[in-house]
């Protein structure tokens, strides 16, 4: 046990010399300036911010641009559907039904040649389409 710990003073020996040798302070041999770092993070934080806003705006303009006034003929609009929607969600892209069928499942069918329709459950839920 005593000849490792000697093996390993040895060993680091050459580098504490080095170190007295170049003059510099071992305690901040590297020390980073923490005021600057601060700055940067304050700065970063606020950029990332920034960027949330502009991606949120990106979103409502996306959602938007989807449920435009064609509502269900725009096929964009049948594929911007997702399971769980709820029905004023579902309604807003699609836009009124031309007709309802209330059940243990409510069915929207939207007018076309191959007819469109959505179902909902007992609770307003989106679980199912088909694309006209």
């Amino acid at each position: 046990m005593v000849k490792k710990l000697v093996l390993i003073w040895l060993a680091l020996l050459p580098l504490a010399i080095l170190l007295e040798c170049t003059g510099v302070p071992r305690s901040c041999a590297q020390e980073p300036d923490v005021p600057s770092l601060q700055s940067r993070v304050l700065q970063l934080e606020k950029r990332v911010m920034e960027l949330e806003s502009l991606l949120a705006q990106a979103e409502e303009a996306r959602k938007s641009i989807s449920s435009d006034r064609t509502g269900w003929q725009n096929k964009k609009n049948w594929r911007s559907l997702s399971v769980g929607m709820r029905d004023g969600e579902v309604k807003k892209i699609l836009g009124e039904p031309s007709k309802v069928i209330q059940g243990i499942k409510t069915l929207w069918y939207y007018p076309n040649l191959y007819c469109g329709y959505v179902t909902f459950d007992d609770k307003g839920q989106l679980i199912g389409w088909n694309e006209p």
